[in-house]
């Protein structure tokens, strides 16, 4: 969900020149407790300007993109996905920074690099299909009438020619692409490839503003997200492969939260939903849940954890408001303890203002009980009990509540699975990229088990 570490706000900050000998890649590992990550900076002149890219090898994560800028010896990097990295020049091949994302500030000693090339770190994810794949698979493009924009997808369908259930594929929060593709893992290529091989049709596309796609990403909503899923369902009624009575959406994360929204406004042609992770709780009470649990696996005590839950309440509740973006920013400022006079803190401020954009204002304040109730169609709902980003119980126990009853509905909650549905010892955000399974065959087995029996 928005607001963890591999969420990405576009940041945009002036770049100017600094000096010929910090040319080159930089190399230094963040710490946090026993895990370590290694991080790379890579400081270039193209035509007389200065460019920065970051990569986090470790991550399958390559060419973060930036802007830099110094005042005297101080270096101010600024990274898409609300990094910030400040640093003492006064070194000739150490450049001692400090790695702020997301309120988490760690050290970052950077080293140089001579002759290195950023040759890229190779994971092992033994689930990423490769070919032959033993079925058909085409790139596709449709269009959202409603935006005017056109989206780029891949649909795979069996060999054998008839028509089949069909899904349309929803990522998570963060432009990605169509193989919703996290540290190195293709979640999204391993589901199609799985189903596919399930007899069953799998639309998947690239976010709006993303690979192939059209469209701006960073100013758009959920409601325009909603608008292209309805556009990616519309094309797939079209195709000579799909049994147009039997055409669902599967969602993870905000894309499960979608589909939701969806199934209660009773989409026309929509027949089912699978919510891998998809919240069903207001948003602002999700967040504050979100952040606790992060906090409490990453080893946060008692009471700093009701401290920092406590201003979280005040400040989701600031955002959710109707308060003007002037109004909203002193009263955030008044709960983290900053008066206005202050003009220090500009990372802090700059974070505040990132949590004031009208996107993300409008994403606080979904409440999607207010669909749940009103869904009639099947829902296959999956929770990982190790979930840190969208935590199990409280949304589970919602679902339960809300979701009127229908003799095909499974509520599951997955014992030992984390956020992406991969088996896990600890759930924590860092470990995704440790783990070398993309997603749980279990989970798998029974998505298609379930869309095939409908």
């Amino acid at each position: 969900m928005r607001g963890v570490v591999f969420l990405f706000f576009a940041l945009i900050q002036s770049c100017i020149g600094f000096s010929q000998p910090y040319e080159g890649l930089w190399q230094g590992d963040l710490r946090y407790g026993s895990a370590s990550l290694p991080f790379v900076l890579k400081l270039e002149q193209i035509d007389g300007q200065w460019n920065v890219t970051a990569d986090s090898p470790k991550q399958g994560v390559k060419g973060i993109p930036g802007k830099v800028s110094f005042k005297g010896d101080s270096l101010f990097v600024q990274l898409q996905g609300g990094i910030r990295i400040s640093g003492d020049l006064s070194g000739i091949d150490t450049i001692k920074t400090t790695f702020v994302q997301n309120g988490v500030e760690l050290p970052l000693v950077l080293l140089r690099q001579t002759g290195m090339r950023g040759e890229p770190f190779r994971l092992n994810r033994p689930q990423t299909p490769r070919p032959p794949y033993g079925y058909d698979t085409v790139d596709v493009k449709f269009t959202n009438d409603y935006d005017n924009i056109v989206l780029a997808g891949t649909m795979t369908y069996p060999r054998k020619a008839g028509r089949y259930p069909a899904v349309v594929l929803l990522t998570g929060s963060g432009a990605q692409n169509r193989n919703e593709e996290l540290f190195g893992h293709q979640i999204f290529k391993v589901l199609a490839d799985y189903l596919t091989k399930q007899g069953i049709v799998v639309l998947r596309y690239d976010d709006r503003g993303t690979g192939e796609s059209g469209g701006r990403f960073e100013a758009s909503t959920i409601e325009n997200f909603s608008k292209d899923a309805i556009a990616a369902i519309a094309f797939l009624k079209k195709q000579k492969q799909v049994d147009a009575k039997k055409i669902g959406i599967i969602g993870h994360s905000e894309g499960g939260l979608i589909a939701e929204l969806l199934a209660g406004q009773k989409l026309p042609h929509l027949s089912y939903i699978v919510s891998l992770a998809g919240p069903a709780i207001a948003i602002d009470k999700l967040m504050v849940e979100q952040l606790y649990a992060i906090g409490k696996a990453g080893g946060m005590n008692d009471l700093n954890l009701e401290i920092a839950k406590q201003i979280n309440i005040k400040n989701f509740a600031v955002i959710k408001s109707n308060a003007t973006t002037a109004e909203a920013y002193r009263a955030l400022l008044n709960n983290v303890g900053v008066s206005v006079e202050d003009k220090g803190n500009t990372e802090l401020r700059g974070e505040l203002m990132t949590m004031l954009t009208p996107a993300y204002r409008y994403f606080i304040r979904i409440e999607p009980e207010a669909y749940l109730s009103k869904i009639t169609i099947p829902v296959f709902a999956a929770f990982g009990s190790l979930d840190v980003q969208v935590p199990a119980t409280p949304n589970l126990k919602s679902l339960v509540a809300l979701l009127p009853k229908n003799k095909n509905s499974v509520l599951k909650e997955y014992e030992g699975v984390n956020h992406l549905f991969q088996r896990a010892k600890t759930g924590q955000v860092a470990e995704y990229s440790q783990i070398e399974e993309t997603m749980s065959p279990q989970v798998l087995k029974d998505i298609g088990d379930w869309i095939k029996g409908l």
